[in-house]
């Protein structure tokens, strides 16, 4: 990547520069500017209070009787808080499914999702100032410019919506000050290991009166850290992204507010690293050739770190290519095709509210569009040509996703004005339009799938595997979807204090999904002779590629992937696939005790959904031996009891929460014995507890704590635990009494701040620990790859602010400094590569050096 100071470089962090000059413009006119200062965390001896908008109006955090955690702008900078799923390092119970660098799912107390195809609905919903982030490709986007983020823990269907299953996280942009005569912003730059490179500004102009205006924007780029051994790139792993923002506020009167909002994003990085470890025994003078009937014996978890296999006897292994991929060193990494990585995202919304005096009505309108480019190489061998046997290319399995996203949302809204009134209520209407176009492919090598090898399906004797060819041998399977989603609901939520101290919380959405997938292309063909496989095959490459195929064979024709089939709406045969249509409805039932100003219990049940999705996967197709089997809607049905305390004079908050929750119908992405299929997993149970602590014992100081309790079981496994093995003892894909993935029994969060006047200024200094212990992979015992292993991480950060207010800052940083190496995403391509696969974190200190200037 180029260094820091490149011309190139330079050129592209003029977008974040601007915004930063407009405040020194106006500075030269001889305007009076006012110091944005980062917000303390805590205020001479006492807590401070955080107001939250997670019912639809403004609160203090310990008055919603909902489990959450809030954090301001300043808590995220000291954190090191940079994307939106970073969060999850914040608090306990909260975990992150990293299937790609473009498509990553927060966990909420165990309920999330575990796929990474482009119509998988997240079991959390992310909001960007109230508007949803549907697209799991939004969730890589940089947080900058922050007001605070909540974090909502169990279903809110109420007032949320659809697929907040697990709960919800709403990000809050800074918005410009209305009134103000003073300019107002901030300018903060940040240097690090590897160039790391960050610029990112924030500045509010007055317009008047009524009117103001925010600019900001964020700039980031790191070199890569890894070594991928299958190009020899020393600095694999690029980071290069920016975003730019703009907030309008017009305020005519003061019943009426106009927001007015655009945003721009784009990454620009390398696709995702990924480390590699054969599961078949290598070829010998007794195993002449590698079948999916060669698996390897493991006696133990793969040890990723070391780069050790556990096999029996220590016996090495390879893929279905007869390679050994595994490396000893973390960052080695082996990593082939085009290692694509790129997201472009392009929207705004326009936000009007009106107060009648009994109730203010506002209107939401949203517009987004996202495109995401992602290449990722399940085996390391996709720049290597011209090595096996018959030797064509060893691109063994690389997937290629060319999506893109356009979405409308309209949101109206009448709420109650009076917060203290006994009666509170609000209610609305809400109208999700999105269209989509979903291109992908998988391409094979010599060997192609060794799960669907005619000898392995009964088709052929084993010994014949020389003669007769896999079908999928060197070729790419494709499809390409155009995707309408539609949703409708009505919701409403009402608070009454019925008597003293005691207040009952009802809350209803009905809601209609109507899913279409009208125009579909797939198939598949054979890759042409010289091939390049660093070539990213998008959707135009997919049209082009296949232009010239014949007319698709008859249903169920062998070979299987010389063949295209498409509906009659792209110009084929088949008919359009049948909309999924589901009408649901969910909630919350909740009482609250008062026990004093400062003591609040809480008891709720709340019903939450995810919408169904269409089967989209590349290889199930009319035409494959696999199935084609859309997904219904999950729900959740949870009971929760909690408190929220403030005490010892406003000096330490405790809180906590019991919760027992019943998921039915898990949408599930499973890579199994029979291939890669989904599935509805019938029923789980999660239980759990957590606790929190926020205390200031003195002046200038704060002390954090946090646990989180995780139990989970799968209940009923009815109708999908059946591959195991026919004549072998064991369990199949699905185990009941199994643990849920992605689920550590035990988390827990600690943090120290401490504050010092030093000269004029003052020094602030920060660390905080997090600890994940280990939870499954997988919904049955899985050797090689059953855990993620427990984890332990410790950042720390150094500040010193001085000048008038505070306005200029220093600070600097360490993050990781345990070095923890883990993987964050562990798959099982037995049947399809011949390996399994871990997604690596950094594992390595990350430290640098930032600045702050405040105007």
């Amino acid at each position: 990547m180029k260094g820091f100071f490149s011309i190139e470089v330079i050129h592209r962090l003029v977008n974040a520069v601007t915004l930063a000059l407009c405040g020194t413009a106006l500075l030269a006119t001889g305007t009076v500017c006012a110091e944005d200062q980062q917000e303390p965390v805590a205020r001479k001896d006492e807590i401070v209070e955080i107001v939250v908008t997670a019912q639809k109006r403004s609160e203090n955090v310990q008055n919603v009787p909902i489990t959450m955690q809030a954090y301001t702008g300043g808590q995220l900078q000291s954190a090191g808080i940079g994307e939106i799923t970073d969060i999850t390092k914040l608090a306990p119970n909260l975990n992150v499914v990293v299937q790609n660098s473009l498509s990553q799912h927060i966990v909420i107390r165990g309920v999330g999702t575990n796929e990474f195809f482009g119509n998988a609905p997240s079991s959390v919903g992310t909001y960007m100032d109230e508007v949803t982030m549907n697209s799991s490709y939004m969730s890589t986007l940089g947080l900058f410019d922050m007001e605070r983020v909540e974090v909502l823990r169990g279903p809110q269907n109420s007032l949320f919506g659809r697929n907040t299953t697990g709960g919800a996280v709403n990000y809050i942009t800074k918005m410009p000050k209305v009134g103000a005569d003073k300019i107002d912003g901030s300018l903060v730059a940040t240097y690090g290991r590897h160039n790391l490179a960050e610029l990112e500004a924030g500045v509010s102009l007055p317009m008047g009166s009524t009117a103001a205006l925010r600019l900001a924007g964020i700039y980031h780029q790191r070199d890569g850290i890894w070594h991928n051994l299958d190009t020899g790139d020393e600095h694999y792993g690029d980071e290069d992204r920016h975003s730019l923002r703009g907030t309008f506020v017009w305020e005519p009167s003061e019943a009426t507010r106009l927001t007015a909002s655009v945003h721009s994003a784009r990454s620009n990085g390398d696709a995702q690293p990924q480390k590699m470890a054969g599961a078949l025994a290598p070829i010998s003078a007794t195993n002449p050739v590698l079948r999916i009937n060669d698996l390897a014996a493991f006696t133990g978890n793969i040890d990723w770190e070391h780069g050790i296999l556990n096999t029996a006897g220590n016996a090495p292994t390879v893929n279905i290519e007869n390679f050994d991929r595994l490396t000893t060193r973390w960052q080695d990494v082996w990593n082939g095709g085009s290692q694509r990585g790129d997201l472009q995202v392009d929207g705004g919304y326009v936000k009007l509210s009106h107060d009648f005096g009994v109730a203010t009505l506002t209107s939401i309108s949203s517009y987004d569009k996202t495109h995401g480019f992602y290449e990722e190489d399940n085996t390391g061998d996709g720049n290597i040509q011209g090595a096996g046997t018959p030797g064509v290319t060893h691109d063994v399995l690389v997937i290629d996703m060319d999506q893109e996203y356009k979405q409308f949302t309209q949101e109206f809204r009448l709420a109650s004005n009076d917060n203290t009134a006994r009666f509170r209520w609000i209610t609305g209407l809400y109208y999700l339009d999105e269209k989509s176009t979903l291109a992908q492919d998988i391409r094979f090598g010599d060997n192609g799938f060794p799960g669907a090898h005619p000898s392995v399906n009964g088709a052929a004797p084993i010994g014949l595997l020389d003669v007769i060819p896999d079908p999928y041998g060197n070729t790419v399977s494709f499809s390409i979807h155009h995707l309408r989603d539609k949703s409708y609901s009505a919701y409403g939520q009402a608070d009454y204090s019925f008597a003293d101290k005691w207040n009952a919380t009802v809350g209803v959405r009905v809601t209609r999904d109507d899913k279409a997938d009208p125009w579909v292309y797939a198939g598949a063909f054979i890759k042409p002779t010289p091939w390049d496989p660093s070539i990213f095959i998008g959707e135009s490459e997919i049209l082009a590629l296949s232009a010239g195929l014949s007319s698709c064979f008859p249903r169920g024709a062998i070979p299987y992937f010389v063949w295209c089939a498409d509906t009659e709406a792209a110009g084929g045969t088949l008919p359009p696939r049948q909309n999924l249509k589901n009408t649901e409805v969910g909630g919350k039932l909740g009482l609250q005790y008062h026990v004093n100003d400062d003591v609040m219990l809480y008891g709720s049940y709340s019903r939450g959904f995810k919408s169904g999705k269409f089967d989209l996967e590349f290889l199930h197709t009319s035409d494959t031996p696999f199935p084609q089997r859309p997904l219904n809607p999950e729900t959740l049905d949870a009971f929760e009891l909690g408190f929220k305390s403030t005490l010892l004079n406003r000096t330490l908050v405790l809180n906590g929460a019991v919760f027992f929750n019943i998921w039915k119908d898990q949408q599930v992405f499973n890579v199994g014995v029979n291939g890669p299929e989904f599935f509805n997993l019938p029923e789980s149970h999660i239980k759990g507890a957590e606790f929190e602590a926020n205390w200031v014992p003195a002046e200038s100081w704060l002390l954090s704590a946090s646990l989180g309790l995780l139990d989970t079981e799968l209940t009923d496994v009815t109708g999908i635990d059946f591959d195991v093995p026919v004549g072998t003892p064991g369990h199949g894909d699905f185990q009941k009494g199994h643990e849920l993935p992605l689920s550590p029994k035990v988390s827990a969060n600690a943090a120290v701040e401490k504050a010092f006047d030093v000269g004029s200024g003052k020094l602030t200094l920060h660390a905080d620990l997090r600890y994940q212990s280990s939870s499954k992979v997988k919904f049955s015992p899985q050797v090689p790859i059953d855990e993620y292993t427990s984890r332990t991480e410790l950042n720390a950060r150094a500040a010193y602010a001085f000048g008038a207010t505070g306005k200029y800052e220093l600070a600097l940083f360490g993050n990781n400094l345990t070095g923890e190496k883990y993987c964050l995403e562990i798959q099982d391509l037995r049947g399809v590569s011949g390996s399994f696969y871990c997604v690596p974190n950094d594992g390595e200190v990350r430290y640098g050096l930032q600045m702050r200037v405040g105007f």
